[in-house]
């Protein structure tokens, strides 16, 4: 087979250099910079038990959550008025919530270290590969476990739990466990009578 057959013909007259430089307005773009510099300053300085400080910063910037919500002080959110969160959730330490779309994280749900919620992609079928901002819903009750990468688009349903380390590029039923990459339903979630 000749090399021509196996590779698609180059375009010449298309090039990434052609693509969109400027993806967001100016406001926008200020108010990432500004973001940016308060997380670099009063974000660290928030003590880690007074939750309610990060919580505040975020709601200044737009984000719609609620002071009963815990924030590592390492938890990067890129647009935070592109966040939505439910009651008392948590966001652990080194999660990247790259918030490009919007992003909503319902009540009672956790995401544990390490996780990157990616709200944003390229249209590569095009040859100046576009940005695409896209949203990603994740319920109530669920468990986002260390170091899961959740795509754009995603639906995670009710009481749904991601695995460590899995790799979700679809919807996930509610109620179930996925594990790996891709991720794939392993069973049902099934929650034990409380003792006491």
């Amino acid at each position: 087979m000749k090399r021509s057959e196996q590779f698609p013909p180059t375009r010449p007259e298309t090039r990434l250099e052609d693509s969109n430089r400027f993806n967001y307005s100016f406001r926008e773009y200020a108010g990432r910079l500004l973001w940016r510099l308060c997380w670099l300053t009063l974000w660290k300085l928030c003590w880690k038990r007074f939750y309610a400080l990060r919580i505040i910063l975020l709601k200044c910037f737009g984000a719609r959550l609620s002071l009963h919500n815990e924030m590592a002080g390492s938890t990067w959110i890129e647009i935070p008025w592109n966040l939505v969160v439910g009651e008392y959730s948590a966001i652990g330490p080194r999660v990247s919530i790259y918030n490009l779309g919007p992003i909503t994280i319902g009540s009672n749900t956790v995401i544990s270290q390490d996780s990157y919620l990616c709200g944003g992609t390229h249209d590569y079928t095009r040859p100046t590969m576009p940005l695409m901002k896209a949203a990603i819903t994740i319920g109530n009750h669920v468990w986002i476990c260390a170091g899961a990468f959740i795509g754009p688009g995603v639906v995670i349903g009710e009481g749904a739990v991601v695995g460590a380390r899995a790799v979700v590029t679809k919807d996930i039923e509610p109620w179930t466990v996925v594990v790996g990459n891709p991720a794939k339903v392993i069973k049902r979630r099934e929650l034990k009578e409380s003792a006491g």
